[in-house]
């Protein structure tokens, strides 16, 4: 008999409560695809030693480029990025006022909007290429799956989407827009600061307003416009530490609860400036780069 089928003389209601169980079971998709972006060139240690700790931790990692690529750790898929978004956006994002920000600024901002069309083509939770992977986890492919970072905001680092989210739509609007200027900024950088530039006639784009408009802030409060902020998960899964915080992955701290406390699945690397310094005995790095780095090239 096919589940959920009610036959004569059963109990209806426990016919519909089973069939209930089985369409909510229906949508409990989890999954462990993940996509990630890397625009050309040599890979960093540390993003080479994150990525590698993806594939061993059994998340299925797509990497997209649009250039070639070296110092790619074993495992990781590559995949033509100009499937999801045209490399022309960087020229809309190139900042004006503050022409010494390019091309740093462009860029990151780019990978804003790049992520979120991978959530509109379904391609999985994004990762940043600098989080680091403690343990296999998956995530649920009809909720959204993003954590706390602090001070009200999401991290952006680590995101999944539905493809039908309205947030998406938003993102998708604004690049039919003339100018890339949100609607969701606050007060400052939505409104006073462009107000004063064009009084003093100061050429700008909005690029120069700062590099999370786009990002952290403007996601956070995309998620607060559509009611989802409430979802975001425990900071301590992949924010344990922030900031300038994570300098302590490249110092002498204990790192052992970080890696063994099941309650962090990863954490964001950050502060990738510490990669061309000496490494430190006894510091996570050092752990990090000899469990994952052997095959840097």
């Amino acid at each position: 008999m096919a589940s959920g089928t009610v036959l004569v003389g059963e109990n209806p209601l426990i016919g519909l409560e089973h069939m209930a169980t089985c369409l909510s079971g229906m949508k409990d998709i989890q999954s462990n695809k993940v996509s990630t972006l890397w625009l050309k060139g040599k890979i960093r240690n540390i993003d080479h030693v994150c990525l590698a700790s993806m594939i061993a931790n059994n998340l299925d990692v797509t990497l997209y480029h649009y250039g070639a690529l070296s110092n790619v750790p074993s495992g990781v898929k590559l995949a033509d990025a100009s499937e999801i978004l045209d490399l022309s956006l960087l020229d809309r994002l190139q900042c004006i006022k503050k022409k010494e920000h390019n091309p740093q600024i462009p860029i990151a901002q780019f990978s804003d909007f790049f992520r979120i069309i991978l959530q509109k083509k379904s391609k999985g939770l994004w990762l940043d290429t600098d989080v680091f992977i403690f343990r296999p986890f998956t995530y649920n492919l009809d909720k959204v799956y993003f954590c706390h970072e602090g001070k009200g905001r999401i991290g952006y680092p680590v995101i999944y989407l539905p493809p039908n989210h309205p947030i998406i739509e938003e993102y998708e609007n604004l690049l039919l827009q003339d100018t890339l200027m949100p609607n969701w900024l606050g007060f400052i950088r939505g409104k006073l600061r462009p107000f004063i530039w064009t009084l003093l006639r100061q050429k700008f784009s909005p690029s120069d307003l700062g590099i999370t408009i786009y990002g952290n802030d403007g996601f956070s409060r995309l998620t607060k416009r559509h009611n989802c902020f409430k979802e975001a998960l425990n900071k301590e899964l992949f924010f344990h530490w922030t900031g300038k915080e994570t300098d302590r992955l490249f110092q002498k701290v204990n790192f052992e609860n970080l890696i063994n406390n099941p309650k962090h699945l990863g954490i964001h690397i950050h502060r990738k400036q510490w990669e061309n310094l000496p490494i430190n005995s006894g510091s996570f790095w050092e752990w990090a780069l000899s469990k994952y780095g052997k095959e840097i090239n």
